[in-house]
């Protein structure tokens, strides 16, 4: 029984460190860590390429990505999404903002606030990995 234990351990470890090889280093965040400038707001990313997200930072390949973002917090009772394409470059993380051009104004387009290398991350590594990973999708 404890033979099995740690056979199962084991295994469980390598499948999480080949998922760490595999998870892309770029990310979107609606909340930049900084104060904002003048008529920027934050925003909560809804979704990437139709797949839906409800909190947080996401993790994705680079490449060309279709946002949908909100205002996160609208005076509105309405929420008014808008799409934003984004060509992602590997081990970047961005950080999306509502710009207005006054604080009274309703209309409003998402920008990128700011951008900045991850740590400890290889562009061209990533490159690979998000290539292999769209061959697999592909010929799914």
């Amino acid at each position: 029984m404890i033979f099995r234990i740690k056979n199962l351990v084991v295994v469980t470890g390598m499948i999480l460190l080949g998922a760490c090889q595999t998870a892309p280093l770029s990310f979107l965040s609606g909340r930049p860590d900084r104060p904002l400038l003048n008529h920027q707001y934050p925003v909560r990313i809804v979704s990437v390429d139709q797949s839906l997200y409800f909190r947080g930072e996401v993790q994705l390949a680079p490449g060309k990505h279709m946002l949908v973002v909100e205002l996160a917090h609208s005076g509105s009772h309405i929420p008014t999404q808008k799409t934003m394409l984004l060509d992602v470059q590997a081990c970047t993380r961005y950080y999306i903002v509502a710009k207005k051009e006054s604080i009274m104004e309703s209309k409003w387009e998402p920008v990128i606030f700011d951008s900045e290398q991850v740590g400890g991350c290889n562009p061209e590594d990533e490159w690979k990995k998000a290539s292999a990973s769209a061959l697999v999708k592909s010929s799914q």
